[in-house]
């Protein structure tokens, strides 16, 4: 069996990322629960289709560099978040039709976080022709004149790909319906990159004060792995131990474009499907903090106070106990490691933890050269 130095030390820092990669993940999941991040990411898609959101003009020659244009896009969703429908009073109408204002769970979280696309078409459709005033005799030439006369007053962009969505129809009210679905489906396929990229952005954040606050430093724990096989063989005993119990928590995480049974919105994301309640979430929470606190009692890393008689006077001093972090820009260079660690992911974590294991259990390769050099003879 393959059980060297290097083998263990690096499944030891495998099951540390996989254990807080999973906890900011969970921790990423209530607070996406908090703030409904995913009902404000379909809005954000709406507003793009059926809207004028391109800020990037309002900037002048400055909105041709990218940087500019990611802090006043951010200052914009700072504004959303407060405002939802702030310039975007097509997009207050789209909510406020009973198809899509009766999917929201409660008054706290009115807007849905998921609509099918065959209720996005509804929708579109009984906007366009209610809105025609005169009755019309069928609905595509309900849906013809709001169009042309642009009732209800659609930013020129959205009434021209509607009316070239009617035209490639054939005025055809069921192909036109299709043709909406298709352009919706597409849309939030995009956003779902965007949810992706936003996570990312999160599980670093989240990354770096988890590391901080648990003090999870990389450069440390590789050279107590390194130096100590005591520690090395207990936390490769806490590693077989609890890796197991991860793997219904990871199968949701690495389920990639999974469909919504009444969504078109794709969850690539980092929802944990399987904990359906806060109350779930939060008892995966304690059975990881848990995890973390024995993790972290193995390694013997610790902020503490602890009396030092040097010198003959009796002083307390508040900090790092470990001989390995006495020096503060390696524990901060060990932090950031880590932070990166976790915005990987805990499948990548998860699916790399098993292939060291397979390695590491798998037994040598059989010696040939002595049955090779007898039939020589």
């Amino acid at each position: 069996m393959f059980s060297n130095l290097a083998i263990d030390v690096a499944l030891g820092l495998i099951f540390i990322y996989l254990l807080y990669s999973l906890l900011a993940s969970v921790v990423q999941e209530l607070v996406a629960r908090i703030f409904n991040s995913r009902a404000r990411l379909l809005t954000k898609g709406l507003r793009r289709m059926l809207e004028d959101d391109d800020h990037s003009k309002d900037l002048g020659w400055f909105g041709k560099f990218t940087f500019f244009n990611w802090f006043y896009e951010l200052g914009w969703s700072v504004v959303y978040f407060f405002e939802p429908f702030r310039k975007s009073p097509f997009l207050k109408k789209f909510y406020s039709t009973p198809s899509i204002r009766n999917l929201g769970e409660n008054s706290a979280t009115s807007r849905p976080a998921y609509i099918s696309p065959q209720i996005f078409s509804q929708a579109m459709v009984h906007l366009l022709r209610s809105s025609v005033p005169e009755h019309k005799a069928t609905d595509a030439l309900a849906i013809k004149a709001a169009l042309t006369h642009n009732y209800l007053q659609l930013v020129p962009g959205t009434r021209e790909h509607l009316l070239q969505l009617f035209e490639d129809a054939g005025h055809n009210m069921a192909a036109f319906r299709i043709n909406m679905e298709t352009w919706f489906n597409e849309t939030m396929t995009r956003a779902s990159g965007w949810y992706r990229k936003q996570t990312q952005t999160w599980l670093l954040c989240m990354g770096m004060a988890i590391a901080a606050l648990f003090n999870v430093d990389s450069i440390a724990i590789a050279r107590i792995l390194m130096k100590d096989k005591n520690v090395r063989s207990q936390l490769v005993q806490l590693a077989s131990s609890r890796a197991p119990g991860y793997t219904a928590i990871t199968d949701t995480l690495i389920r990639k474009n999974v469909l919504h049974k009444d969504s078109a919105f794709f969850r690539a994301d980092t929802s944990v499907r399987i904990l359906v309640s806060d109350t779930s979430l939060l008892g995966v929470y304690g059975m990881l903090r848990s995890d973390a606190g024995d993790a972290a009692n193995v390694l013997g890393i610790k902020r503490a106070c602890v009396t030092d008689s040097t010198g003959g006077h009796i002083t307390l001093r508040c900090g790092y106990t470990h001989p390995f972090q006495q020096n503060g820009w390696l524990i901060f260079a060990g932090w950031c490691i880590t932070a990166l660690a976790i915005s990987l992911g805990a499948p990548f974590w998860f699916d790399l933890l098993g292939k060291v294991v397979k390695f590491r259990n798998a037994p040598p390769p059989a010696d040939t050269s002595g049955t090779n050099t007898a039939a020589t003879h």
